[in-house]
């Protein structure tokens, strides 16, 4: 189920956006994630926009440095409108601790489970950053450690 969600998450964000036609102004980001200051690979990244920003969020997927650069429309656009954004972080493993590809589904994985500890995997996650006029360089760290093996 977590892994469907995931997938729904990204077929809304990226689907719901209109593309180049939609007016909005993006700047290019490029993004670092870390968990306790390690890198951390293999993650999703979704940004939700807070009130006042325009657009409906961005997602980007971290490589083996744990950096990132997202796109926000159907049109597979770069960057993101300046403004403040809610992050929430995914990371799924299996049963056995096995950190799963990004591109997991629910149908290969039905037991698949959420590493990165609650709040920081949902949509209230105290993360916060704001993505100045010119864009830039985000540096998001989970302040936690993360979950290992699933608890039976």
């Amino acid at each position: 189920m977590i892994a469907f969600s995931r997938m729904l998450v990204l077929v809304s964000i990226v689907g719901l956006t209109s593309g180049c036609g939609d007016g909005l102004n993006r700047v290019p980001i490029t993004g670092l994630l870390t968990a306790q200051g390690n890198p951390l690979a293999g993650a999703s990244v979704q940004l939700f926009p807070a009130s006042g920003t325009p657009g409906e969020g961005a997602i980007g997927l971290t490589d083996s440095n744990g950096k990132f650069q997202v796109i926000s429309s159907r049109q597979s656009d770069t960057g993101v409108p300046p403004g403040k954004y809610t992050v929430r972080v995914s990371l799924l493993m299996d049963r056995d601790g096995t950190i799963l590809p990004a591109e997991a589904i629910q149908a290969d994985f039905p037991n698949a489970v959420e590493s990165i500890p609650s709040p920081y995997c949902t949509a209230n996650s105290p993360i916060e950053v704001i993505i100045a006029q010119t864009g830039g360089e985000v540096k998001i760290d989970i302040p936690v450690k993360l979950l290992s093996k699933p608890k039976k």
